[in-house]
């Protein structure tokens, strides 16, 4: 199903911006809509929260104590918003545990997941850590899903506003294809160069002054937890560390314990360039995982058949967002495993 590409407006400004708080307020007030999650839970696809809501989350994240950072703003003019857990003040040599969500705008319970994870890391002495978290990394992306589901439109969502897939946009292989990427070139596709989306710069820029030690993206479907390498078949100098948190969290994410392996070997060992995944373990030194969060929501339903965003997300979040969460945190608290 080729995705289509709404028209853009003009491009927003880049950088950091001042006000975070107001620029969330202002962002809640521009989408405010009624709830999706009674919507959504009538048609068989689970209490989801929308863009809005999602909005009101970050807002009572930062109103319970973890700090609120704009890192920047999307294509089309949202902020991009980070929530900072740890010390007040933290020094740039300090260590960061980064997690990101929602780079590709479908898997919500990737960000349901992360919600719930921010919510257990509230209660946590940090001590000599910092946390940065990005929940809603793509947010154009997610907005336009939102309103998708609102409309009762079957439709596949996976870029930014400009058509780019923002977990092929990193500068690490950036552009590497393989066999399967060249016959659908519409699904992934990287940006005209690295970092060119101002999604994936904003990222950049925030980590480029932190000291990131350990790194977390929550993405779905197909119940692994993956670590580097995805562009190559050959293991990276510390296979073996990955390993051990890949299969401690992947042990923990299910009654049914999750697959932990390579990302390139997830990939049926096509190799593939641009994931932030080997951005964050190359260019920063992180212990980097991946979780494909719960296995999809497939069902035996219509709607859960036809409908794109239950192929990512089951019935169910709570649950599976809570499972994760208590297995990652160990790794995001920066415990030895």
């Amino acid at each position: 199903m080729k995705p289509q590409v709404e028209p853009l407006p003009p491009p927003a400004a880049a950088g950091p911006e001042p006000d975070c708080h107001a620029a969330l307020e202002r962002a809640i007030a521009a989408h405010d809509r009624p709830p999706l999650g009674e919507i959504l839970a009538r048609r068989g696809l689970g209490p989801y929260r929308g863009y809005s809501a999602m909005l009101r989350e970050i807002r009572e994240l930062a109103a319970s104590g973890a700090r609120l950072e704009a890192l920047g703003r999307s294509v089309q003019g949202e902020p991009l918003l980070a929530l900072c857990f740890g010390a007040r003040r933290p020094d740039p040599s300090m260590r960061t545990s980064v997690i990101l969500s929602g780079l590709h705008p479908m898997e919500w319970i990737g960000i349901e997941t992360h919600f719930e994870l921010l919510r257990r890391l509230l209660a946590l002495d940090l001590r000599e850590r910092a946390v940065l978290a990005v929940p809603v990394a793509n947010p154009d992306g997610v907005l336009r899903v939102d309103r998708n589901l609102r409309a009762g439109r079957w439709r596949f969502v996976r870029h930014n506003a400009r058509g780019v897939d923002l977990n092929r946009n990193f500068d690490v292989r950036w552009g590497r294809r393989n066999h399967w990427t060249r016959l659908v070139p519409w699904v992934v596709r990287p940006g005209p160069y690295p970092a060119s989306e101002p999604e994936v710069g904003a990222v950049a820029s925030a980590l480029s002054r932190r000291r990131v030690d350990r790194a977390l993206s929550l993405h779905s479907f197909g119940g692994a937890v993956l670590y580097p390498s995805a562009y190559s078949l050959l293991p990276v100098a510390d296979a073996a560390e990955h390993r051990r948190w890949a299969r401690h969290v992947a042990v923990r994410a299910a009654a049914r314990a999750y697959r932990a392996l390579p990302c390139a070997w997830y990939g049926l060992g096509l190799a593939q360039g641009g994931l932030e995944l080997d951005w964050l373990h190359e260019r920063h030194g992180a212990l980097s995982l991946l979780v494909e969060c719960s296995r999809g929501g497939f069902g035996p339903s219509p709607q859960r058949l036809l409908d794109p965003f239950a192929w990512f997300n089951p019935p169910r979040p709570a649950e599976t967002a809570a499972r994760i969460a208590a297995a990652v945190l160990p790794f995001v608290a920066g415990s030895e495993c």
